[in-house]
């Protein structure tokens, strides 16, 4: 599942990437771009099978996989420990991409789904960043990337959890940004709209009552904020994002920036036209 460990405890000289939520979706595709730029990928994720299954297309010598419970902090350290066995200590990005995103009206959401959404969302950010910030602070020109979302512009009915989940991370993201220039490294964070992943296939079967058919993005907005995007551009704002050094918030695709300048009747007119005439 990793290469051997570095025997001199000295850092590769290979760039290297931790990726939480690893196994499929923009995890995935953000390990295979990176990998194919010649970096050294750690993949994780509490979905074990799916993860192996993932990991098969990349280079072992270049490459690891470990399953991660994100909110265990215990085995994210044992995790983090591996990779830093296996970088000799390099990390140039950390990537808190783990999330989920149940959708229901806020009073009827039992409050156990309530808790594991903020326990995954902002509490396994809180506990990767934290565990990862001794090898960024190792690392020069590092950044501690997390994944927020288009939610955090304005909240989204029936995800108001998830949007007050991400939220919190668009907040650490900008208070770390100016915490951690002390150690000269940086924070960012990607704020996707409507991305074509697992997750996203996975919601509007749930909302039609019905296996997942292509037929269902015939619906979705053919431009601007809420358009369908490919993995491949949270792929990319993540590896922008390593090599800008002064943008904060990564938004996929860019008129989502637009919701965050809107004034607020704007804002709220946009998405309630988005949630509810489709």
């Amino acid at each position: 599942m990793a290469p051997a460990q570095n025997e001199q405890n000295e850092q590769i000289e290979q760039k290297a990437i931790f990726i939480t939520g690893g196994a499929g979706g923009m995890g995935l595709a953000t390990g295979q771009l990176f990998a194919e730029h010649g970096w050294f990928v750690g993949l994780f994720d509490i979905d074990e099978a799916t993860l192996a299954q993932s990991a098969v297309a990349f280079d072992p010598d270049n490459s690891m996989y470990r399953r991660l419970d994100v909110t265990d902090e215990s085995d994210f350290t044992g995790a983090m420990d591996a990779f830093a066995a296996a970088t000799g200590g390099r990390l140039d990005v950390m990537f808190n991409n783990a999330g989920i995103a149940p959708g229901a009206w806020f009073d009827e959401m039992p409050m156990t789904t309530i808790r594991q959404i903020i326990d995954i969302n902002v509490f396994g950010v809180i506990i990767g960043t934290r565990l990862a910030l001794p090898l960024l602070r190792s690392t020069a020109g590092s950044i501690n990337v997390s994944t927020s979302s288009s939610v955090a512009t304005y909240g989204h009915a029936l995800r108001a959890v998830y949007a007050a989940s991400k939220y919190a991370v668009k907040g650490l993201t900008e208070a770390l940004s100016l915490e951690f220039e002390r150690f000269g490294v940086r924070a960012a964070d990607v704020l996707p709209g409507c991305i074509d992943t697992p997750m996203l296939r996975n919601a509007l079967a749930a909302g039609a009552g019905r296996p997942f058919e292509e037929s269902m993005f015939d619906g979705m907005q053919q431009e601007g904020a809420y358009r369908l995007m490919p993995v491949s551009a949270i792929a990319d704002a993540v590896w922008n994002a390593y090599h800008d050094q002064h943008t904060i918030h990564w938004y996929v695709p860019e008129e989502v920036g637009e919701i965050d300048r809107m004034d607020i009747d704007a804002a709220r007119a946009l998405t309630k036209d988005f949630l509810f005439n489709r």
